[in-house]
């Protein structure tokens, strides 16, 4: 390792009311004070200064910051594929998504905090994996690594080197404390890097202290798209120094606190019973794992979390049938509407509509119009579709001469009957779209079929032995 340093009790009273590095590390002198691979499977950990990957197979390590010891490629301590690092000598941070691993790496000695009542530790980590299914976790010893504990967070959905920075009452005031870092996955799927690890320290301070809970959330359901304004209650025990700054933030929907959103922030020194008005932006996505927490910033504390999952629900797909079909009808018709996806519906805009509450309801509208449905689910939330009725005046076809033919069924889903009352006979038909483009049709038997055309209105042109007659028709 770069170095590490262990801070006594003589250097004390010289900081008896600042903050002390108790340990050190960014990996340049190598594993000497840790312990690889306490568990199993081939994504193990590893240190070294490799980022390059393999063109099309496996991507590149992201580059540090500038800032690091030894730069933005620096040695540092990262899961990788044995077997890739074997045969491709590829042995930057990558893992295999098909072979389950549970690894760890822990600190070979223990940290004395004795006499310091806030403890923090902070790293810098890339890790990518797969929400719920790889990922990294932080545990924590106060009994020199007899039993373990993790500080409830898992690392994932992080493609770019980021610090992070953690204090627990728990590590206060220990003998024997001791930290390890453990990579999982158990999936098919995931994405590099893997868990990596640089720039650690762990500091005390004898300066004030305090912790932070956050209290239940009354409401814990809301709707996809809302932008949810609420007040998130929480506890305050211990004395906040000046300049805290209190933030509320939001985990992803699995409950991770590895990249959270935050929600809300409040200036304030105060203790006990305090509140914070936050705001959920609108999109979040659709889950049933979120928490939110309360942090504090001097004395830095990471807060408990409320205790219960919240729930984004996603709004209901609402649909609308039209019978007929097509949605074309012919002046003075009806169209019967069908909606679905929800539990209740509401219709606008009401003209010529009837049983707009319900999902079905009837249409006779004198004119093309756009109808919409919102539904409502279960949850409550709102979803909304548009249905356009076509209005054809399928009566009023003027014909090009005293030869009246007439066409049934009219509206039609395919096969028609041409006739007409005249002694005219019938040589050709032809079908003429709304863009003027004419098709020849066979005419068999008194019919002929429209099942090659699409829904919409067409014009027959039907040639016979006195000349040339026209008819509207409307395919469903």
């Amino acid at each position: 390792m770069k170095h590490m340093l262990l801070t006594g009790m003589l250097g004390l009273s010289a900081l008896s009311f600042g903050q002390t590095t108790l340990l050190s590390e960014n990996f340049e002198s190598g594993s000497g004070n840790w312990t690889l691979n306490g568990g199993s499977g081939n994504n193990q950990w590893i240190l070294n200064a490799e980022y390059l990957g393999f063109s099309g197979l496996i991507n590149n390590t992201p580059d540090q910051p500038a800032s690091f010891t030894g730069g933005v490629n620096s040695t540092y301590m990262h899961i990788h594929n044995t077997d890739v690092c074997s045969f491709l000598t590829v042995c930057n941070s990558n893992f295999d998504t098909g072979s389950s691993s549970n690894q760890t790496v822990t600190m070979a000695s223990s940290v004395n905090t004795s006499g310091y009542n806030t403890v923090t530790l902070s790293f810098w980590y890339v890790c990518a994996g797969s929400t719920g299914t790889a990922y990294g976790t932080v545990e924590y010893s106060t009994d020199n690594g007899l039993t373990w504990t993790s500080t409830g967070t898992n690392y994932q959905n992080v493609s770019v080197w980021t610090q992070e920075t953690v204090t627990m009452p728990a590590w206060s005031n220990i003998s024997q404390l001791k930290f390890r870092f453990k990579w999982q996955n158990t999936g098919t799927t995931g994405n590099d890097p893997a868990f990596s690890i640089d720039e650690l320290t762990i500091e005390g301070s004898t300066g004030s202290t305090a912790s932070v809970s956050t209290n239940a959330i009354t409401t814990q359901n809301w709707c996809y798209n809302d932008v949810i304004n609420l007040t998130v209650p929480f506890t305050v025990t211990g004395t906040m120094n000046v300049g805290n700054i209190y933030t509320a933030q939001l985990s992803d929907a699995s409950g991770s606190f590895a990249a959270p959103t935050t929600i809300g922030t409040l200036n304030s020194t105060g203790t006990g019973a305090q509140s914070l008005l936050c705001s959920i932006p609108g999109g979040t996505p659709a889950g049933n794992g979120y928490r939110i927490r309360v942090n504090s910033s001097n004395p830095a504390t990471i807060g408990a979390d409320n205790g219960t999952n919240l729930v984004m629900h996603a709004l209901p797909s609402v649909s609308v049938l039209g019978n007929p079909v097509s949605g074309t009808i012919c002046l003075g018709a009806s169209i019967a509407l069908q909606a679905s996806g929800a539990s209740s519906y509401i219709w606008t805009p009401s003209t010529a509509l009837s049983n707009i509450a319900t999902a079905a309801t009837s249409a006779n509208p004198t004119d093309t119009i756009t109808y919409t449905v919102i539904g409502t689910d279960q949850n409550g939330c709102n979803g909304t579709a548009n249905y356009t009725v076509n209005v054809v005046n399928c009566a009023g076809i003027e014909e090009a001469n005293q030869v009246n033919f007439t066409v049934s069924p009219n509206p039609t889903t395919g096969t028609i009957q041409i006739s007409s009352e005249s002694t005219s006979t019938i040589d050709q038909v032809f079908v003429v779209n709304a863009l003027g483009q004419k098709t020849k049709v066979a005419f068999n038997n008194g019919s002929i079929s429209l099942d090659a055309f699409a829904a919409g209105v067409y014009t027959l042109v039907i040639e016979h032995s006195t000349g040339e007659s026209q008819v509207r028709v409307v395919k469903q």
